[in-house]
């Protein structure tokens, strides 16, 4: 068996699903499932973030407050070694708002640090940056 904390390969398909599982989450703007996600997480937006399950609880709450259904696509995801168990990746995004054809939001990046513990992966830290917003 190959070790997760050392195969490129695996780790890439790891952060992946950590990805897109948190784009499920944010279109589903799902507060509770965000907070398990990320509420260990040191997560910074251009304008505010977080580093503890109250403040998840509170800035997810603003952040999907809408009720403008919206989507979000990854591309680009490039994931590099950050030392044992660590690995450290960035990936485009776009966000479209369905309101209610689909319109171009947003257009960014997501830069992440994952690790693997006990054969559990998790957001270590996640920063998401606008390039570009309607």
């Amino acid at each position: 068996m190959t070790d997760p904390t050392t195969d490129p390969a695996l780790a890439r398909h790891h952060v992946a699903n950590l990805l897109h599982g948190y784009t499920e989450v944010a279109d589903r703007k799902d507060v509770a499932a965000g907070v398990e996600l990320l509420g260990a997480t040191t997560v910074r937006f251009p304008d505010a973030g977080f580093d503890d399950p109250a403040g998840a609880v509170a800035f997810l709450e603003r952040l999907w407050g809408s009720d403008v259904p919206h989507r979000h696509d990854v591309s680009n995801l490039v994931v590099e070694a950050a030392g044992p168990g660590r690995w450290r990746a960035r990936a485009h995004y776009t966000r479209w708002v369905l309101d209610p054809d689909p319109v171009l939001t947003t257009l960014g990046e997501y830069a992440v640090v994952v690790a693997e513990r006990d054969r559990r992966w998790s957001f270590v830290s996640l920063t998401v940056t606008r390039t570009w917003s309607r």
